[in-house]
C-alpha cells in the first residue's frame, strides 16, 4: 500500500516543499524513515510512536518505509527543521493503513513536530514556508499548521491556513468527524511613529548629534570615536526615532526573517519597528554575517531595514571585520556551502563605536598610558578597505563640566525636522520611498551632485591630501548631497563639501601621525 502527502522545511530564508511518501508491505515490522539524517529519523520515529499511542492508535504490524523527497532535487531540508515532518509522517502512515481516509492528504500540506502527548509544537519560519509553497503549489486546498503558527502563516493569503492543535484533532478532521475553519490573518496596521527617546538627555556633543542626523537622513555609515561614557552608544540608539516608519512589505519581510530564527516575541506578531542590533564584540563571523552547515542568517540580516551598531570595533577579530565588507557594499550576504547557496538580505545602517586607544583616554596623557606602538597596532586592525565604506568619522570628546547643565543646541525636534526634509527631497529626486543618497551608485551621484568650479578644485586638492580612493571620493559627494538636502537646497555648496571632507580628514591625519 502506498500513500503520500506534502510538507515543507527551511533552507536559509526559503521554504522548500517536500513530498512525504509512505509504503506498507511485507517484512519484519518496523518503521524506517529515509531522506533525512539518521539522527533526525530516529528521534522522529520515537516521537511518532508515542504520539500515536496517546491518540489511541498504533503503528501497523508491518514493514513501514517513509521517504522524504524534496520537490526541488537540489534543495534538502535543514537538519534542525526535520522535526516539523512528524505530523505529515504520522498521517501518511495512518492513511496508508486505511485507518483514516486518504483523500484530503493529496492536495494539502501539513507541518508540525509532535510531542509524546500528541500536541503539535510550534515551528520556525511559518510565514516564509507559506509564501514559498503558495508560489510553487498553487492548487493546494489548505496548509495545516500548529495552532500557534497559523495566524502568522495566514499573512500569506494565497492558500487557506488551518490551525491543528494536536494529532487527534487532525485525525478527527480527516475522518470528517470535526470541522476546521480557515484562520484569519492578524490585522495589518501602519507602523507606529517613534517619539520618546533619550536624544535630548545627552549633554553637549552637538557635533556628534549632527553626525547622527546626517547618518539617518541619508543612510550614511558612521564611526564614532571617543572615550568611555561620552555618549556613543546612547546616541546610536536614538537612530530608529529619526527614520521613517516601516512600510507593510518591510514589516512582512522582517517578520519572515525573525520567524525563521525564532526571534519573534510571540508567534504571528509582526515586526513593526526598525530593529536595532548591537552584538558584543566577541561575536563570531558566522553569527555576524550568517553561515553554518545549514546556513542561517546572522546579525547583519537581523538588522535589515534597521541599524547595526558594533561597539569596540578594533576588538572584533580580523576575519569578522573583513566579512562585513560585502554586506556594507552589496547590502546582501552570499553564503555558499557544498550542497546549497543561499542569499540573505542585509540592507542596514551601520554605526560603529570605538575608544581612541586601548585604554580609552588618548590623547589625555595624564590618564592614557598607551605606547605609540600599542596605538599603531590598535588602529592597524581597521584597514583602509573597511574605512572606505564608512561615510562619517567623528572624534568625540568627553562632556565638559560646564555642558552638564546647559540645554542642547540641537534638539531632537530640530534634528528630526532636518532629517525629514532631506528624506523628502530624496524621495522626490529618486522617485522612490527607500532609495537614499548613500545607496545611489557612484556613477550616478556626480549627476545629482554637480560641483562648482571652486568645488571641483576643492575635491582635487582633497583627494591626494587625504588619500581618498574613488569609493571614498563618492562617499564625500553623497554626504555633501545629504547636507545640502537637510538645508533644502538644490545646489551643493563648497561649505557642504568642506563639512563632508572634514568628517574624514581628522581621522586620516591622526592615522598619518601614528605612522
Amino acid at each position: 500500500m502506498y500513500q503520500h502527502t506534502y510538507s515543507a522545511s527551511l533552507c536559509g530564508l526559503e521554504g522548500i516543499p517536500l513530498e512525504v511518501e509512505c509504503y506498507i508491505g511485507g517484512g519484519l515490522p518496523g518503521l524506517t524513515i529515509v531522506g533525512i539524517p539518521a539522527s533526525s529519523a530516529i528521534a522522529s520515529r520515537e516521537r511518532i510512536r508515542g504520539a500515536l499511542k496517546n491518540a489511541g492508535f498504533t503503528l501497523p504490524a508491518s514493514r513501514i518505509i517513509v521517504n522524504i523527497r524534496a520537490l526541488d532535487a537540489g534543495r534538502q531540508p535543514a537538519l534542525s527543521e526535520c522535526g516539523c515532518l512528524d505530523l505529515p509522517i504520522a498521517l501518511s502512515i495512518l492513511a496508508c493503513d486505511r485507518q483514516i481516509p486518504p483523500a484530503l492528504l493529496e492536495h494539502t500540506l501539513w507541518m508540525g513536530e509532535l510531542s509524546l502527548s500528541g500536541r503539535v509544537k510550534p515551528l520556525l519560519g511559518a510565514l516564509t514556508i507559506a509564501k514559498s509553497v503558495s508560489g510553487i503549489l498553487p492548487n493546494f486546498t489548505g496548509l495545516y499548521y500548529p495552532f500557534e503558527n497559523a495566524p502568522e502563516a495566514a499573512l500569506s493569503p494565497a492558500i487557506p491556513v488551518y490551525a491543528v492543535p494536536d494529532l487527534l484533532t487532525a485525525i478527527e478532521y480527516l475522518r470528517h468527524h470535526l470541522e476546521l475553519q480557515p484562520v484569519a490573518a492578524p490585522p495589518l496596521t501602519a507602523a507606529p511613529i517613534l517619539t520618546e527617546n533619550t536624544f535630548n538627555e545627552i549633554r553637549g556633543q552637538n557635533l556628534a548629534k549632527r553626525v547622527i542626523t546626517i547618518a539617518a537622513a541619508g543612510m550614511h555609515n558612521a564611526l564614532l570615536i571617543g572615550p568611555p561614557g561620552c555618549g556613543k552608544t546612547m546616541l546610536s540608539r536614538t537612530l530608529p526615532f529619526f527614520m521613517p516608519p516601516l512600510t507593510l512589505p518591510d514589516q512582512l519581510e522582517l517578520t519572515e526573517i525573525y520567524s525563521c530564527l525564532g526571534e519573534l516575541h510571540a508567534p504571528g506578531e509582526l515586526i513593526r519597528t526598525r530593529p536595532f542590533r548591537a552584538p558584543h564584540h566577541t561575536i563570531s563571523t558566522p553569527a555576524l554575517v550568517g553561515g553554518g552547515s545549514f546556513p542561517r542568517p546572522g546579525e547583519v540580516t537581523l538588522a535589515h531595514h534597521g541599524i547595526l551598531f558594533l561597539d569596540e570595533l578594533p576588538e572584533l577579530s580580523r576575519p569578522t571585520l573583513e566579512a562585513r565588507r560585502e554586506p556594507l557594499e552589496e547590502h546582501q550576504v552570499h553564503v555558499t556551502r557544498l550542497s546549497r547557496n543561499v542569499l540573505f538580505p542585509a540592507d542596514f545602517l551601520f554605526i560603529a563605536g570605538m575608544n581612541p586607544c586601548p585604554c580609552g583616554f588618548w590623547p589625555d596623557r595624564k590618564r592614557c598610558r598607551c605606547s605609540a606602538s600599542a596605538l599603531r597596532e590598535y588602529y592597524r586592525k581597521i584597514d583602509s578597505p573597511l574605512m572606505d565604506r564608512i561615510d562619517l568619522i567623528l572624534q568625540m570628546e568627553a562632556v565638559k563640566p560646564d555642558e552638564i547643565d546647559q540645554p542642547s543646541g540641537l534638539t531632537f525636534e530640530k534634528a528630526k525636522a532636518l532629517a525629514e526634509t532631506a528624506r523628502a527631497r530624496q524621495k522626490n529626486r529618486y522617485h522612490s520611498e527607500t532609495l537614499t543618497n548613500s545607496r545611489v551608485p557612484g556613477s550616478e551621484i556626480e549627476g545629482y551632485c554637480r560641483l562648482s568650479e571652486s568645488g571641483k578644485l576643492l575635491m582635487r586638492e582633497a583627494i591626494p591630501r587625504y588619500s581618498l580612493s574613488m569609493r571614498a571620493y563618492h562617499k564625500v559627494l553623497k554626504t555633501a548631497r545629504t547636507i545640502a538636502d537637510m538645508e533644502d537646497l538644490d545646489a551643493v555648496r563648497d561649505d557642504h563639501l568642506l563639512e563632508a571632507i572634514q568628517y574624514r580628514a581628522d581621522f586620516t591625519e591622526q592615522l598619518a601621525a601614528l605612522k
